[in-house]
């Protein structure tokens, strides 16, 4: 059986923040919901090691006033991962980190449905666009100005209202 490894949580951890105890809940919940990597075609990459990834990395919310995105599905896609015994194309690390675990693509979604969808791993790596997007990937949160921080709350909370 092989081990998943919780590269949020990991992340997380460096910034002092701990994955909700409602996580694993909330996983499975998401993965009944879109059990197949949505940057996949379909039938493409059976078995391959799924990744529940967060659109807006979950210790930048809690560090910035939103914990409740952690656990909201909007924020929430389903991307493939390479695990031991099960190869994948990794778009969790090529789309949804822009091959930088401690960043993000607020793009995912797009990038994931659109721009890379059911490209392998080989030819997201030498596309122009995802070379492109690399370069301007979002700052680690230690790396962030005051400024950053106001910008990246604004357009937390645009795309993700809080419940009324």
């Amino acid at each position: 059986m092989s081990v998943k490894t919780d590269h949020g949580a990991i992340e997380a951890a460096r910034h002092g923040h701990e994955r909700s105890p409602e996580w694993p809940r909330v996983e499975k919940e998401h993965l009944l919901k879109q059990p197949h990597c949505v940057a996949c075609k379909p039938g493409t990459n059976t078995g391959a090691g799924l990744q529940v990834h967060h659109i807006f990395p979950f210790h930048y919310c809690i560090a910035l006033g939103r914990p409740d995105l952690e656990l909201d599905d909007r924020n929430l896609i389903t991307l493939c991962e390479t695990e031991a015994g099960k190869p994948a194309q990794n778009h969790h690390l090529l789309i949804g980190h822009l091959d930088d675990f401690k960043s993000s693509n607020l793009r995912v979604s797009h990038d994931a449905t659109e721009t890379f969808f059911g490209m392998s791993e080989a030819d997201i790596k030498t596309d122009h666009r995802w070379l492109l997007e690399k370069v301007s990937r979002l700052k680690p949160l230690d790396q962030m100005t005051d400024q950053d921080k106001a910008d990246f709350k604004q357009a937390m909370d645009a795309a993700f209202p809080k419940a009324g």
